[in-house]
């Protein structure tokens, strides 16, 4: 296997801003694909505004999440000589990720189907918001849109009649990521056996359904959605959320109460609460819950989180710290298993980001800076056979 990673030798092409699609194609460059960004001329990826200020320099924050290890270069797509070098760009690879709306590809003589007749051993992989099909194929959408509202997820999570959740960050966008790249990967296997690439559509509205699942599963058999009740109120002790003596918060997810009820009364210390008969049977447990609740609460309420978890543990029982960020990015077993890790930044030293969502044992990921905007214009031109003078000639054709 090469050094550089199972992926080396593979060539991207990158026409995509923002997370969703630009994630898969940093996954893809930390497993030694070549990804080449094509950003617009005169501009850039707009989440290269996602700033913040670290040890007294600028951090892109969001931008260095995503594209690991790219080459940037920067091409106007309205000019034929923009186009031109797109073209011989993909006449040169295996994988073309975008998320441009159809429209706007078709402008640019970028239409998946266009490109899957033109460059028959190339997998055109397209993320877009609500599909290819239908009324809704080219409104504007981010993920808080078409992945967590339109997907049901910001209704499920809603507390009884309370207004709906709202989504932090890209929280839609990087599962839709390893989604898009499953079926690239999934299209390569295909043309390894066939020898024919294929269009790869991911959609966010589809991974949101994905991820709500379980909840669309019942509906889909018609069943209506039970509404989640406010915490203090809910239907289970053994399923819920609490606060510490330290004001931390722990989350509980055992199941199976008459599996977990009588364990968990004795890491409390109340072991008489697994003999009441409000709660001593499943059933009753049930109907009981928010006084069920109440005593739990009313015990953890005297427990620092460090104190309660050694106490669960002892039971086998599963439950989980409730984290803020900087305690996640933080946390032992995180940086144990490699979650998080340091690599080069292009403004000099090194900065921590997190590591793809997957390994592969005996793999190391490559982990290098995210690129300038178009830094790469002229060496990428280059090696697509322009001499000096053509990429002099390009530059007054408009192509970036």
């Amino acid at each position: 296997m090469s050094e550089d990673g199972p992926l080396a030798g593979l060539r991207v092409v990158e026409l995509a801003s923002w997370v969703m699609v630009p994630a898969a194609g940093g996954i893809l460059a930390a497993y030694g694909a070549d990804v080449v960004k094509v950003e617009p001329a005169g501009s850039a990826d707009p989440s290269r505004g996602s700033t913040i200020e670290v040890d007294g320099r600028r951090v892109e924050s969001g931008f260095e999440l995503a594209n690991n290890r790219k080459r940037s270069i920067q091409l106007d797509l309205g000019a034929e000589a923009g186009r031109e070098v797109a073209h011989r760009l993909l006449a040169e690879a295996d994988v073309f990720l975008t998320n441009v709306r159809a429209k706007s590809l078709a402008r640019a003589t970028l239409a998946p189907e266009a490109l899957a007749e033109r460059y028959p051993r190339l997998i055109v992989a397209h993320g877009t918001g609500y599909g290819t099909r239908g009324d809704d194929v080219d409104r504007p959408s981010f993920d808080e849109l078409a992945y967590w509202s339109r997907g049901g997820i910001a209704a499920a999570l809603r507390v009884e009649d309370g207004p709906p959740v709202g989504l932090s960050g890209a929280m839609g966008d990087l599962p839709s990521a390893t989604a898009l790249v499953a079926g690239v990967m999934t299209a390569l296997y295909r043309r390894e056996r066939e020898g024919r690439g294929g269009i790869v559509d991911v959609s966010l509205f589809q991974c949101g359904m994905w991820a709500n699942g379980w909840v669309l599963q019942q509906a889909l058999l018609g069943a209506s959605p039970r509404a989640r009740r406010e915490r203090m109120r809910g239907f289970s002790p053994l399923y819920n959320s609490y606060v510490c003596a330290d004001g931390r918060w722990v989350q509980f997810a055992m199941l199976q109460p008459a599996r977990y009820w009588r364990p968990l009364c004795r890491a409390l210390g109340r072991p008489e609460l697994a003999e009441d008969a409000r709660f001593a049977e499943p059933a009753a447990l049930a109907a009981h819950g928010p006084e069920a609740i109440a005593e739990v609460q009313g015990t953890i309420a005297t427990l620092d989180r460090d104190a309660l978890g050694a106490r669960l543990d002892a039971e086998d029982l599963p439950w989980s710290p409730i984290l803020e960020a900087p305690e996640v990015v933080r946390d032992p077993q995180a940086r144990a298993n490699g979650y998080v890790r340091r690599r080069p930044f292009r403004g000099g030293g090194e900065i921590e980001t997190l590591s793809p969502p997957f390994h592969l044992r005996g793999v190391e990921p490559r982990m290098g800076p995210a690129p300038e905007a178009g830094q790469d214009t002229e060496a990428v031109l280059g090696e697509l056979g322009y001499d000096w003078d053509e990429i002099a000639a390009l530059r007054e054709r408009g192509a970036f």
